[in-house]
Order: structure tokens, then C-alpha cells, then sequence
């Protein structure tokens, strides 16, 4: 029995990810909240969505591969934000609830951050704002786990992946994800 190859769709070709629109609020002189919406293009139906598959394919697409620092964000092939892209797994994502997504960004937010001021009541107002935005009842939510050890200060000597993740002191990612509308929101929230 032969399998005709064109039949065969790599992980990597599943989905692709493409960088509509770019969004910042300052939340302090320290902090930053930045939102990268995405178009995703689908070889399958969103009917057979696969978490796994899914997260793969945005962890190896060219539109993951960012450094992100509090001021500004650079390309760069094989890094994420603290992290080097091999290093970060579709297991490394925990699927959350939508209620969970929204106060628990709002909490990171509006919690005191060591040596930094408070967020302003325009910033959180523009926060609640854009969340409210990519929050519909079709979208899944994950957080970034490995944001966790980042942002714990007992860590420090395991997690400087490479030589830009010391310029960050806490880091979180959100991603929520709506089948229906072949959208992606990448919610990335910085410290310095």
C-alpha cells in the first residue's frame, strides 16, 4: 500500500500566522502591555482544532520570534521575549477560562511591581478596554507557564535564557484564540 504525499500536512504547515495589527499602553514608566493581533490561516476546518498542533505552529512561526524588551521590540530568529524558542513547548501553555484570563490580567496590571509606580486609572481603563475587545464567547485562553519561574526572583540564575532576558524583571504572555473569526491574540505584559 503506498500514501500519496500530498495527503500528508506537516505540523508546521497547519496553521500559519500572520501580524495584523500591533497594540501598546504604557502602564507606568516600568511597565507595558503589549497586544499582537493575528490572522491565522488553516489548512483544516476549525472544527478539528488541536490544541497541541495549534501551539506548535505558533511557537515555530517567524511571527512568534520577537524580543521583547519594556521600550521596544526587535526580531529575532529563535528568541521569544526571555526565552529561546526551543525551549518552549506546546505543554508549556495551561488552557485557562475566559474569567480567569480577564482578572488575572487585570490583577498583574494593577498590582504593586517593586520600585515601579502605580498604573493609572486612563491605563487600566484602556486595559479593560482591549481585553473586553478579544474576550468573545468563542475564543480559548492559555497562559505561559514558564512565565512563571521567569517572574519568580529565587530563579534568577536558571532562567536567563539568553543574553537579553536579564532586561526584563517579570514577563507574562496570554494567548486567546478565536476559531471562528481565524483570529489570535498574543497579550504579552512587561517589566523592566
Amino acid at each position: 500500500m503506498s500514501l500519496k504525499r500530498e495527503n500528508i500536512v506537516a505540523f508546521a504547515e497547519r496553521y500559519r500566522f500572520l501580524v495584523k495589527n500591533k497594540y501598546r499602553i504604557r502602564l507606568h514608566r516600568h511597565g507595558l502591555l503589549r497586544l499582537i493581533d493575528l490572522e491565522v490561516e488553516s489548512d483544516s476546518d476549525s472544527t478539528s482544532f488541536q490544541n497541541s498542533i495549534f501551539l506548535h505552529n505558533l511557537i515555530k512561526s517567524k511571527a512568534y520570534q520577537e524580543l521583547f524588551f519594556d521600550h521596544f521590540t526587535q526580531l529575532s530568529a529563535g528568541k521569544h521575549g526571555p526565552f529561546i524558542v526551543n525551549n518552549i513547548s506546546a505543554q508549556d501553555y495551561s488552557l485557562i477560562e475566559r474569567d480567569h484570563f480577564l482578572n488575572e490580567v487585570i490583577y498583574t496590571v494593577s498590582s504593586p511591581k517593586w520600585s515601579c509606580p502605580p498604573i493609572s486609572k486612563k491605563a487600566l481603563t484602556q486595559v479593560r478596554e482591549l481585553i473586553d475587545g478579544i474576550c468573545n464567547g468563542a475564543s480559548v485562553f492559555f497562559f505561559l507557564d514558564k512565565c512563571r519561574n521567569f517572574n519568580s526572583s529565587s530563579q534568577e540564575a536558571i532562567i536567563y535564557e539568553h543574553e537579553w532576558s536579564h532586561s526584563l524583571s517579570s514577563y507574562y504572555e496570554y494567548v486567546a484564540y478565536d476559531a471562528v473569526h481565524k483570529r489570535l491574540s498574543l497579550l504579552v505584559i512587561t517589566y523592566e
